[in-house]
């Protein structure tokens, strides 16, 4: 019972700990400071601490990394990208095919401006990480913990579409501060696989034909 009457207070701790730490990143101190680890952190949430297991440790760990990234796709949105001729636009291509399960409304829809795409982090990711607690905990025969799945979900995301979406904010962050390495040629599938060809490095199989049409050949999914 006391676990039924824990469980708001657990939620609610958990929703104030991402808006906190999105907005530290967002707008606050972490926007403009280095992103530091330990006691020379700025970050007021999530601090490490020497009793902590290493399961806490890394759900940490991986909090501030999602966090930092999340509030890192506003600061890239209007910037140059190195496949797009912006961020936005690259995200919302990559966005057109996918939705929320059940919805069947594309992800591109939120996207399109700032203030709709951060209305949406705010709203949706709680509302969306509560409903995948409470799936979990019903297809579990009521056996799964609501607040340690609703953390999970908010704060460290680990389904494939959160990681390819954390990827594509590192890669573009790092293209950006580094100027497009060359190596991001290769993200053009049909340079990676005629590179690898004439390299003789194994990818994936293709049809070679002496003319043919490709379409979306530099979108991911494309």
């Amino acid at each position: 019972m006391g676990q039924v009457f824990s469980l708001p207070f657990k939620l609610l701790k958990t929703t104030t700990d991402f808006y906190g730490g999105f907005f530290h990143y967002f707008w606050g101190k972490g926007r403009h400071s280095d992103y530091l680890l330990g006691p020379d952190s700025a970050f007021p949430y999530f601090k490490p601490k020497s009793s902590d297991s290493r399961e806490v440790s890394l759900f940490k760990q991986h909090a501030r990394i999602h966090l930092y990234t999340l509030a890192s796709a506003f600061y890239l949105y209007k910037k140059p990208h190195y496949r797009k001729s912006s961020y936005k636009e690259d995200l919302v291509d990559n966005l057109r095919n996918v939705a929320i399960p059940g919805t069947g409304l594309p992800l591109s829809m939120f996207v399109r401006s700032k203030l709709t795409a951060l209305g949406f982090i705010l709203t949706a990711s709680p509302v969306c990480s509560l409903v995948s607690a409470f799936h979990l905990w019903l297809r579990t025969g009521f056996k799964s913990s609501i607040s340690k799945e609703y953390a999970e979900r908010l704060l460290a995301p680990n389904d494939w579409f959160s990681y390819w979406r954390l990827n594509c904010r590192v890669a573009g962050m790092h293209a950006l501060l580094n100027d497009v390495p060359v190596g991001y040629d290769m993200e053009n599938k049909w340079t990676f696989l005629k590179e690898g060809k004439d390299r003789g490095v194994p990818v994936s199989p293709y049809m070679d034909s002496p003319a043919i049409v490709v379409k979306h050949r530099n979108e991911e999914g494309g």
